[in-house]
């Protein structure tokens, strides 16, 4: 029995006994940190999360009690140009002029004012389109563009068209009753003078009005333009052009206010001058007498600025009432 009981235990003390795993102490610092990132990462979700709450509620508040007016933005043209009268002005404006309240804040009131102004017709470029300051936030409408600068109206049967200096035809019409709030510009100087006696009629608006009578219209207007002794011209009578009525009358007959007129003649852009004198000859004509007389007519019923020598009928006229129709009764449709 002891023998076996030996046996058994020299057999038991032969197998080894299994190491013991100790975990390594870790490092206080490290773990330290992760915890103030932790922290940190929540504090800054929050703090974002306020930011973004508090700026939505404060634009709501800042759209409903500052910003938000009581009355559509009154809207103004910037760069409006010399030759654009009041009347014009308030057309154009009509276009662009908002309805109904809108926020200061409202960046699609700005797109839709800068698309009706590019389908207005008037216009050729828009430049800017902004809310601006007045008494309130964004009671303002400042509105920047480039303009179809109208030259001329061109009369035929009952209306007046306008017309851009290089033939294309505006949209707006006038009745006769209208052409002097349109004639004067802001410098209260003739801007716009009535062509009449054309052959062709008007084309659709936007489209360029042909023939050589109206070109040559346009022409005199351009250089009648800014001169100041010929604010007295109110009308260029095409209707004899190129002597289609009568070949011993002059192509191009200017007409004053008075009703009188002045004989011009040839096309300004005309080559043969060895017959009538040149066109700055004639202009400078036209100042002398303005010079002496006060009156570009010189007081006479017509001035013949053909020639070398101003010729005029002997008797002379005592002013008479504004009259834009020649006495022969040119541009009659």
């Amino acid at each position: 029995m002891g023998g076996k009981s030996d046996k058994w235990a020299v057999g038991a003390s032969r197998k080894k006994p299994k190491p013991l795993k100790v975990r390594s102490p870790g490092n206080p610092e490290v773990g330290a940190m992760l915890r103030r990132a932790g922290v940190h990462a929540t504090v800054a979700v929050f703090l974002a999360g306020f930011c973004v709450v508090f700026f939505h509620e404060t634009r709501r508040w800042v759209e409903r009690r500052v910003v938000f007016p009581t009355a559509p933005p009154q809207a103004v043209l910037l760069n409006r140009p010399a030759w654009m009268s009041d009347f014009l002005y308030g057309e154009i404006l009509a276009t662009a002029q908002p309805t109904g309240t809108h926020s200061a804040m409202d960046h699609q009131l700005l797109v839709d004012v800068t698309e009706m102004l590019r389908a207005n017709p008037w216009i050729s470029r828009v430049n800017q389109v902004r809310r601006a300051y007045g008494q309130k936030p964004g009671d303002t409408l400042e509105i920047d563009c480039e303009y179809h600068t109208p030259l001329a109206l061109v009369h035929w049967m009952d209306y007046y068209w306008l017309v851009s200096g290089d033939g294309y035809k505006l949209p707006e019409q006038f009745t006769a009753k209208q052409v002097p709030k349109i004639a004067l510009g802001r410098d209260k100087h003739t801007n716009i003078r009535i062509i009449d006696g054309v052959k062709e009629p008007p084309p659709e608006t936007g489209m360029h009005w042909g023939g050589e009578d109206l070109a040559a219209g346009l022409d005199m207007a351009k250089i009648l333009y800014g001169q100041g002794f010929a604010d007295e011209v109110v009308k260029i009578d095409v209707v004899n052009f190129q002597r289609r009525v009568n070949p011993k009358d002059a192509q191009i007959v200017l007409v004053t206010k008075y009703g009188t007129q002045l004989l011009w003649g040839r096309p300004v852009k005309a080559e043969d001058y060895f017959v009538e004198v040149s066109t700055a000859q004639k202009l400078d004509n036209m100042k002398r007498v303005y010079e002496q007389y006060r009156r570009v007519d010189g007081q006479r019923r017509w001035l013949d600025l053909r020639f070398d020598k101003v010729t005029y009928p002997s008797d002379p006229v005592e002013a008479q009432p504004a009259n834009t129709r020649t006495a022969r009764g040119a541009g009659k449709r």
